[in-house]
C-alpha cells in the first residue's frame, strides 16, 4: 500500500487503484478515530470525517456508511442515499455490511477495527462496493455477494473487477477455537486458511487469504487483487485492533468513490 499524507491527516492506497483515474479511495490510519461509538466523542467523529475527506478529495456531505452487524447482506446505494451515516450514525443504512453503487460522487466507506475492508472497482462498467468482511463476513461469502450484486444490477464482469484486501487482523494474530476454524475448513479445504495455533485446540486463520480465494471463485483474475498484507494488531498506532484495545478501540474507514 501506498502511504500519504495530505493536510492532517494520514491515510493509505492501493496502488493498482491509485493508476486509475476515474476513482478516488483511501484506506485511512489510527491517527484519528472516525467511528461513532457510544464512548467516543461525536463531534470530534464528525470533525474526523471532515479532516479526512479534505485530506483523499471527496465530499464529506455525500459519503455513505452503515449499521455492520457482520451479515452477508449487501445495499444498493442510489443517489438519494447520499450524505446517510456521513456525519452521525443515525441516518446510516440498517443492517448492511456491503455498500454497491453507480452513482459517481458518492463516497462508500466501511469501518474496521480487525474486521477486513475490502474495496472494488469496475473499470469498465464505472461502479464500486465496500465491503466490511470480518470473519462471520467471510464465512458467508460476503464479497461473492457483492460481486454478484455488481453483476446483476450493473452488468459488471467479474474479470474487469480490480479489488483491494485492506489491513485487518493477519493469520498471526487471529486466533480461534475449532469450532469456527471447523466453519472455515468446510469452505476452504486446502491447507493454506486454516494453521495450528499457538496453543493446544487454538487455530490461527488467514482472512486475507480466504477473501482472495472467494473473489478468484466468482471470477476475478488473481493479478487483479491487492493484498495490503498489514495485521491491525501488529500495528499499534497505524490502525485500530480490537483484539489488541478491546472496547477502547475507535475505527479506521475503507472508502472508494466515483470520479465525476
Amino acid at each position: 500500500m501506498l502511504f500519504e499524507r495530505n493536510g492532517d491527516f494520514p491515510f493509505y492506497r492501493f496502488q493498482h487503484l491509485s493508476g486509475c483515474p476515474g476513482v478516488n479511495h483511501f484506506v485511512s490510519s489510527g491517527a484519528k478515530n472516525i467511528g461513532f461509538s457510544e464512548e467516543a466523542d461525536a463531534d470530534l467523529i464528525r470533525q474526523n470525517r471532515l479532516s479526512l475527506a479534505k485530506a483523499v478529495g471527496f465530499e464529506a456531505e455525500r459519503l455513505v456508511t452503515a449499521h455492520q452487524v457482520h451479515s452477508a447482506r449487501v445495499g444498493v446505494v442510489i443517489a438519494g442515499d447520499a450524505g446517510r451515516g456521513a456525519l452521525d450514525k443515525e441516518s446510516r443504512l440498517p443492517d448492511t455490511d456491503a455498500l454497491v453503487t453507480a452513482e459517481a460522487g458518492v463516497c462508500l466507506m466501511v469501518l474496521s477495527a480487525d474486521c477486513v475492508p475490502v474495496l472494488l472497482y469496475d473499470p469498465v462498467g464505472r461502479v464500486v462496493a465496500a465491503v466490511h468482511a470480518g470473519w462471520r463476513g467471510t464465512v458467508a461469502r460476503i464479497v461473492v455477494e457483492a460481486v454478484e450484486m455488481m453483476k446483476e444490477r450493473f452488468g459488471s464482469r467479474p474479470e474487469d473487477v480490480l479489488a483491494g484486501i485492506g489491513p485487518s487482523i493477519g493469520k498471526c494474530c487471529f486466533e480461534v477455537d475449532e469450532e469456527v476454524a471447523a466453519r472455515f475448513r468446510c469452505l476452504f479445504p486446502e491447507e493454506d486458511v486454516v494453521f495450528a495455533g499457538k496453543a493446544p485446540g487454538k487455530f490461527q486463520v488467514d482472512l486475507w487469504e480466504a477473501n482472495r480465494k472467494e473473489l478468484l471463485s466468482v471470477g476475478l483474475k488473481p493479478k487483479h487483487i491487492e493484498v495490503s498484507g498489514m495485521c491491525s494488531v501488529c500495528h499499534p498506532g497505524h490502525f485500530f485492533s480490537y483484539r489488541r484495545d478491546g472496547k477502547a478501540a475507535g475505527r479506521f474507514g475503507a472508502g472508494i468513490v466515483l470520479n465525476v
